[in-house]
């Protein structure tokens, strides 16, 4: 009869390995925002808009340029919506809002570029195989891990240190 070696039990992280784990995040976090970083910067100067796609014609008064940027803006969702609609489950966007708002003074990033870097991290951990977060539970935690206060943080690195410690557990 063979015997099967039995894993080791798991001791939960005393503090200072905690904080080693952290330092390590830190230390391993730039490459990783980096390529973050020009990911969102690449999805955000793609425009798949109607008006991206139908050229304009040279000839148009200012007035109808002014027009059709008006309607594309309108139809454009805000940032909140948008990450409802990413998510698809029903939430309301008021929900997804209401993180914004209390997220969006402590970053540096304006609304739109925190929308991006939430759907980034999302992106990043699914592709590591953390399946069970959406878009409102990554805002959520990052929300979470963000301090209050002055000055602003780069929130782009913190979504990078959460996806880092998510994919390494």
């Amino acid at each position: 009869m063979s015997q099967q070696p039995v894993p080791a039990p798991k001791k939960p992280l005393s503090r200072r390995k905690k904080i080693a784990i952290g330092v390590g995040v830190l230390i391993a976090a730039p490459p990783f925002i980096a390529g973050m970083v020009s990911e969102v910067n690449d999805a955000a100067t793609h425009d798949t808009s109607a008006a991206a796609a139908t050229p304009a014609a040279s000839h148009s008064s200012p007035a109808a340029k002014t027009k059709r940027a008006l309607a594309t803006h309108a139809s454009t969702p805000g940032p909140a919506q948008k990450l409802a609609d990413l998510d698809g489950t029903g939430r309301p966007a008021s929900e997804y809002q209401q993180v914004l708002d209390a997220l969006a003074p402590r970053c540096t990033e304006n609304r739109p570029h925190l929308t991006a870097v939430v759907n980034a991290t999302l992106e990043d951990l699914q592709k590591n195989g953390v399946n069970d977060e959406d878009e409102f539970s990554v805002l959520q935690h990052l929300e979470q891990s963000v301090p209050a206060g002055n000055p602003r943080v780069n929130c782009a690195s913190v979504a990078a240190a959460y996806a880092t410690l998510r994919e390494g557990n």
